[in-house]
């Protein structure tokens, strides 16, 4: 038994847990980074816009008693003024006191419409805001469970191909062993399906000897440029 078929196995399960441990690493950044901050600068914003349209509707129900106020006083001096038995003075006076009442209420006036657009302008912010929190927090969510899934599955798979490795390495020949190792130590794959007479690893030419040797019999052959363990291609391929 020359054991290559559970060397090819054992790469393939090496190959794919170094795969794996990579997709955790990945995982485990992209879960780190999920603080979500850009969520709370958005609730912060939104916050901060609803305590100003609070301060802003304090301001227009403020300016709306003074315009009401204002509306009594001149309904009050409209009517003195076209009372019987009012003097001169009287009158240049009650007259000022409209002028001036007036001219309040315009400014006030323009104040209560600024305030209404303002209200309008926050209320505006908050309903998209709110929506745009809620989308991304559920996308969020989404990721966070995507992600969290999808770690669980890497755990499992990678204790099922570690066990089935240490299976693989306990009935593997030990001096077998040290040379699959060797290899894997100088950044290889240790192992490479003989195609078209080629090493897959490093597509170099076998002789014609390895070719048969390989080919008929199965037997332990090592490319004669990269080193690799070679398998030949049908016994690659059915794994």
């Amino acid at each position: 038994m020359n054991y290559l078929n559970e060397m090819w196995q054992l790469q393939n399960i090496e190959v794919e847990m170094v795969k794996l441990r990579k997709e955790w690493t990945e995982i485990k950044e992209w879960l780190n980074r999920e603080t979500g901050e850009d969520l709370a600068e958005i609730q912060a914003g939104i916050n901060e816009a609803r305590e100003q349209w609070e301060r802003t509707k304090e301001e227009y129900e403020e300016t709306t008693s003074e315009i009401e106020a204002i509306g009594r006083k001149l309904e009050q001096f409209n009517s003195q003024l076209y009372e019987d038995g009012s003097q001169s003075k009287e009158l240049v006076s009650i007259q000022q006191n409209i002028e001036q009442l007036r001219r309040r209420k315009r400014t006030l006036e323009d104040q209560q419409l600024s305030s209404i657009e303002q209200l309008d302008d926050l209320e505006q912010k908050i309903a998209n805001e709110t929506v745009r929190f809620q989308r991304l927090d559920e996308q969020r969510k989404s990721r966070l469970t995507r992600l969290t899934e999808r770690r669980d599955e890497i755990r499992e798979r990678y204790k099922i191909l570690k066990d089935q490795r240490e299976d693989l390495r306990s009935i593997i020949p030990s001096f077998m062993m040290v040379i699959y190792n060797d290899l894997v130590a100088q950044g290889k794959r240790p192992m490479a399906i003989l195609q078209d007479e080629n090493c897959s690893g490093c597509g170099i030419a076998q002789t014609v000897l390895s070719v048969n040797a390989l080919k008929k019999g199965g037997q332990y052959t090592r490319c004669s440029n990269c080193g690799r363990i070679l398998i030949a291609g049908d016994a690659g391929e059915q794994e």
